[in-house]
């Protein structure tokens, strides 16, 4: 895995798979063997969405929602 964020270590997020620390964040996809990725144009954005969405409150995020259809 390519070198992250310091936020790596308080993600709690199931679906989360890695991000770049700058821009991207990258989580398990819809179907087997894919992934999703968000792309932000800031760095704040990306540091505010892995913080809110990744860490803490991931019970709301959308993509968590999305992905959690796919087990019964």
């Amino acid at each position: 895995m390519a070198s992250g964020s310091y936020l790596q270590v308080e993600v709690g997020c199931p679906f989360y798979l890695s991000d770049d620390g700058k821009r991207r964040v990258i989580c398990e996809g819809p179907v087997d063997k894919s992934s999703l990725t968000l792309r932000f144009r800031r760095r704040e954005d990306f540091q505010l969405h892995t913080r809110e969405f990744c860490c803490k409150r991931y019970i709301c995020c959308e993509l968590y929602r999305m992905l959690m259809e796919k087990y019964p």
